[in-house]
């Protein structure tokens, strides 16, 4: 991983630090990339490196983002919402999965099991949610239960201190704006902490 830090909004500055990584990167991942105004600059300063595309995906949260090939080698090329948590479930469910395949893992998806709610859930209807939320497991039954910390219509999607709490993510088919108390529902693992 080659971490470049902040690139300002220089177009011309922006440009050379997107080429210096794409004669050495595999995938290139550029954050705050889409949304409002940014988009447009961002795809302005790097046009004439290849194809970019920003579009609006069916899920929740982040669904402006941005995909295309850039440079000789046409290098896979990911733009990440501004909103931070946006950008942290579009990493985990667009290109985690494909760094995993190109490593070569067998499982590219996070492992998903069923949980019952524990609340009721509300989410964004004709979008796919990854909502963030807490994972536990009833000590007499072993049935992992869940509750989810945020991301709801209406909510402050941006705020990290739930992601920070959250272990997973909590998986609401696009026909689904509300889930009951005690309802099933898929949810993806997301890394350890600690």
């Amino acid at each position: 991983v080659n971490r470049v830090g902040i690139a300002n909004a220089d177009a011309r500055r922006l440009r050379e630090v997107v080429e210096g990584q794409l004669i050495r990167s595999e995938i290139v991942v550029i954050a705050g990339a889409v949304g409002g105004g940014a988009s447009e600059d961002v795809r302005d300063a790097l046009a004439d490196l290849g194809n970019l595309e920003v579009d609006r995906v069916a899920m929740h949260p982040g669904s402006v983002q941005g995909f295309g090939q850039l440079g000789r080698d046409e290098v896979p090329t990911f733009l990440l919402p501004s909103n931070p948590v946006s950008a942290l479930v579009v990493f985990e469910v667009m290109v985690r999965p494909l760094i995993r395949i190109a490593l070569g893992r067998r499982q590219p998806m996070r492992r998903v099991v069923t949980a019952r709610t524990v609340a009721p859930i509300t989410s964004i209807e004709n979008r796919k949610g990854f909502l963030r939320g807490q994972l536990m497991r009833d000590e007499a039954t072993g049935e992992y239960l869940v509750q989810a910390l945020g991301g709801a219509p209406g909510a402050s999607s941006h705020l990290l201190a739930t992601l920070a709490e959250a272990n997973c993510l909590v998986l609401i088919d696009p026909e689904i704006t509300e889930v009951r108390t005690g309802d099933q529902v898929d949810v993806a693992f997301l890394a350890q902490r600690g």
